[in-house]
């Protein structure tokens, strides 16, 4: 190989590392201030005090004595600022999993659609109390032949009473259906509050791999440099200058994968808290080394008898449909209908039958002859509708139970697997990794071999996020199944 090729290759290799070194400075500095301005900004924007429904009471475990542990900040994203100079991650500014529930319960346009069934109901129960109006007739018959007979002014006012507990067995269908209305808004809040705390867990495990791959990245980088100059003494062929390079290609575009994936992310995020994206998104912030939470099975099962939302929202469901089996047995009393009755007749002038002019007042009652009692498909429909939220009531007791146990287990296998992480071997292998670059630079070691320890830390570090991820939202789904909710990061 001819110098020149040689000198050509190298001075080509410096310009680009020069111009990426300037285009990322230049964005650093350009990012900073508004990353913050965000910041500053940030404790104006935040909502302190949520309106939704109030929350359960926590469970007696060890989260006190756990949170003593001390955490690893390899798991934090407090001091990272990895969004401010990416393209395409424009932020307002961060967030804790505390305040994001507190935003969700205020601003979630589908939970804010749910609270109208509470009004609903309400209006429901009003009008189930109200009682039939009165009637008023009034009446005119005259002698259009004229004879001179008597003319009759008539008024009737009657009104309907009625029976069998009608009212009663009204409100009390609208009363469940109120509960009923209630439980369903505190069980989609549930849902919802463990669909966010995952999604607000996704953010936090992109931004840790989102660094990673940046480190990755860099060290891909530092190879090429390192065997560009071995490659100036002789000491490696252009082999190996080229598949360092491929190397550093696709830690770039690991790189940009995860970049996208935390856009998505994070869109999500603002989507759940019915914001603009025009408006910036939220950055979440937290530590993902959750201290490991000691829990007793039973204890949660019965909890979940008890607290679990959807279990009394099941309950309410039956109590519901035993109101309208009672309704239906009061609607086949028949209503009775009570009228007063008066009359002023004028008098009669006519030569053959002459009479005076009186008045008359009377009474009616009526009552409808209930024949159409002999057909009992309301009754039917209602007793059967009664069996089936019965046995939906069973149903939702098994598989919250069910749910309860399978969260047990993947929280008990989640927190094994992290515990087969310390941060001690991440350490280590960071450390191995700069001993193997020494070694290289040296000499005394291939770069294929540097390469695949370069791949294998980046690895583990990913694993290590992953499995921190699977632990959290292990727990996320353990504290919901059983109707608890003290979980922050």
């Amino acid at each position: 190989m001819s110098a020149q090729r040689l000198a050509l290759i190298f001075l080509t290799t410096r310009i680009a590392r020069i111009v990426k070194v300037l285009w990322i400075v230049a964005i650093v500095a350009s990012m900073s201030a508004i990353s913050a301005n965000a910041q500053s900004q940030s404790i104006k924007e935040r909502v302190t005090s949520p309106a939704g429904p109030p929350r359960l009471p926590q469970l007696n475990t060890s989260a006190a004595e756990a949170n003593r542990r001390p955490r690893s900040s390899l798991a934090s994203t407090e001091n990272l600022y990895l969004s401010g100079p990416l393209p395409g991650l424009p932020t307002s500014y961060k967030i804790t999993l505390r305040e994001f529930v507190e935003y969700l319960q205020n601003s979630n346009i589908s939970l804010a659609a749910q609270r109208f069934n509470i009004p609903i109901a309400q209006a429901q129960l009003k009008a189930a109390r109200t009682y039939p109006d009165p009637t008023f007739q009034s009446g005119y018959a005259g002698d259009v032949s004229d004879e001179k007979q008597v003319t009759n002014y008539s008024g009737q006012l009657s009104g309907t009473i009625l029976l069998g507990g009608k009212i009663g067995a009204r409100t009390a269908v609208a009363s469940n259906t109120l509960a009923g209305s209630r439980a369903q808004l505190a069980d989609f809040l549930r849902n919802l509050r463990a669909q966010a705390a995952n999604t607000f867990i996704d953010g936090l495990t992109e931004l840790l791999i989102l660094q990673r791959e940046s480190v990755a990245l860099s060290r891909a980088q530092q190879l090429v440099e390192v065997n560009s100059e071995l490659l100036q003494r002789r000491q490696v062929s252009e082999d190996d200058v080229l598949r360092a390079r491929i190397a550093a290609l696709e830690a770039e575009n690991d790189l940009v994968g995860a970049v996208s994936t935390l856009h998505q992310t994070l869109a999500n995020m603002s989507l759940l808290l019915g914001s603009q994206q025009r408006d910036g998104l939220l950055c979440p912030e937290g530590n993902l080394d959750i201290p490991q939470r000691t829990f007793k099975l039973d204890d949660l099962i019965a909890r979940e008898v008890s607290t679990r939302t959807d279990v009394i929202a099941a309950s309410t469901a039956l109590e519901t449909a035993r109101a309208q089996y009672r309704l239906a047995q009061a609607n086949r009393v028949p209503d009775l209908t009570i009228g007063g009755v008066y009359q002023h007749l004028t008098r009669v002038t006519s030569h053959i039958d002459p009479s005076p002019a009186w008045d008359s007042a009377g009474l009616t009652l009526s009552i409808p002859l209930p024949f159409s009692n002999l057909n009992d498909g309301n009754l039917q429909a209602a007793h059967y509708t009664q069996l089936q939220a019965s046995v939906a009531l069973q149903a939702t007791k098994l598989q919250a139970q069910a749910d309860v146990r399978i969260a047990y287990e993947r929280y008990v296998l989640a927190v094994a697997a992290v515990k087969d992480f310390e941060t001690e071997i991440l350490h280590d292998a960071d450390s191995v990794y700069k001993s193997r670059l020494f070694k290289l630079k040296e000499g005394q070691n291939s770069l294929v071999d540097v390469l695949n320890v370069h791949a294998a830390i980046n690895q583990i570090y990913i694993d290590y996020y992953n499995a921190l991820s699977e632990q959290a939202k292990a727990l996320v789904a353990l504290e919901g199944s059983a109707g608890i909710w003290d979980i922050d990061f």
